[in-house]
């Protein structure tokens, strides 16, 4: 299985702070805990230090003249990566019957652009996730066929964008195209299989302090990745609470990686078993004073408007977290079943979502504890929701609109 993507993929670091059942979060989702979710034994990075849990190597990148000694179960130390979790639920909903491996192959702060195979984009030199990814997945061929197993690759998670926040419209695109298609091409020559792995897709979730300059433009780019590439839009990040303790204002609670990582379980657990997922919306049309804005939910859910969220952290944004654009301006905002209802007095062009580009910095307005919001805000979801539990705690995973910006048709 892979997981790909910067820091937020990477995970959080959650200290010393022990699961309601008394276990260590890390030996809740590695170890014994979880035997069917593996990592290869006996890899070294290029600096000489044996790769010994599953949020490494980093940028340091492996020595292939150091072959894998075998597998074992899942080392979890520091960070836990976004696939750890996902390889523990996939286990937990049946989705890999025979075991699953996985290892982080990238780094924080890396442009799309840095993670595809071609040396002459993104910064010089910098090429060692594409090769982490190369050596990792042809060392797990041969140690997985030596034990009698053959390796398949059916999803890939991607959990990108916060490097590219002030990239223009269709570069990210662009850009993630490519490195799709590079990381399709290195699955199937690897492993064999003729089938490309499905793309599971993170929508950016943005910062706590929205710079006009940073136009988060490829969130709109990542929704048109999802329905070119007939991938899952597993959601977007914007719902989850920060942990400010860094100062960069993007990095979530510990809490909240597991929250956003199950909704990657919950995704493939649904597209697995022939159920839509992707909430998409669809074209904007004004009749009179009213704009109607189409969602794809599914038949068992409608959306629902949820209030209060911000409340002690700078507020809740009005209408919902619509804007217009054009010169018009709001006087409702609602959601009716599978609609979203927006009306509005004077000429409007277009209608953005959770996409705010206030001045506002939001680093200043959290909590005792350092954990806030991003600047952009919305209060739309559904009402499909599930609780799961790790370690004795209850983990709510809901639905959420995803941010967006529409031309009215």
């Amino acid at each position: 299985m892979l997981s790909r993507g910067q820091s937020l993929a990477l995970g959080a670091n959650f200290g010393a702070e022990l699961a309601p059942d008394g276990r260590r979060w890390r030996d809740v989702f590695g170890g014994a805990a979880n035997p069917g979710a593996q990592m290869l034994t006996g890899l070294r990075r290029l600096d000489g230090i044996e790769v010994l849990n599953v949020a490494n190597p980093l940028l340091t990148g492996y020595d292939t003249r150091v072959p894998a000694s075998g597998s074992g179960p899942m080392v979890v130390q520091t960070s836990v990566p976004e696939g750890a979790v996902l390889a523990c639920g996939m286990l937990r909903e049946g989705l890999a019957p025979q075991g699953v491996a996985f290892q982080f192959h990238d780094a924080g702060g890396q442009s799309i652009e840095n993670l595809d195979d071609d040396a002459a984009t993104g910064t010089a030199g910098v090429m060692a996730p594409w090769q982490n990814g190369e050596w990792w997945l042809s060392e797990a061929v041969r140690v997985y066929a030596a034990a009698g197993s053959a390796v398949r690759v059916p999803r890939l998670f991607l959990n990108q964008g916060e490097a590219d926040v002030s990239r223009p419209r269709g570069w990210w695109l662009a850009a993630a195209g490519l490195t799709l298609a590079d990381w399709r091409g290195q699955i199937q020559r690897l492993t064999g299989q003729s089938v490309a792995p499905k793309l599971f897709l993170h929508q950016t979730g943005g910062y706590m302090h929205g710079a006009a300059s940073n136009l988060h433009d490829c969130k709109l780019d990542q929704l048109d990745l999802v329905r070119a590439e007939n991938g899952v839009l597993i959601g977007p990040l914007y719902p989850y609470k920060i942990d400010n303790a860094d100062g960069k204002g993007v990095h979530k609670l510990w809490s909240e990686y597991i929250r956003a990582y199950e909704a990657g379980v919950w995704a493939a657990a649904e597209d697995a078993a022939g159920r839509s997922w992707s909430l998409l919306p669809g074209a904007a049309t004004r009749s009179g004073d009213r704009i109607t804005i189409p969602v794809s939910v599914r038949g068992d859910e409608s959306l629902t408007s949820v209030s209060g969220i911000y409340t002690a952290y700078g507020g809740d944004p009005a209408n919902l977290g619509l804007e217009v654009l054009g010169g018009g301006t709001i006087t409702a905002a609602s959601v009716s079943g599978g609609n979203i209802l927006v009306d509005v007095s004077g000429a409007v062009t277009s209608v953005r979502y959770a996409m705010q580009r206030v001045a506002t910095d939001y680093r200043t307005l959290t909590d005792a504890s350092g954990c806030g919001y991003g600047a952009h805000r919305g209060l739309i979801r559904t009402t499909l929701t599930r609780s799961v539990t790790w370690g004795g705690r209850s983990f709510d995973v809901e639905r959420w609109v995803p941010s967006f910006e529409l031309a009215l048709a």
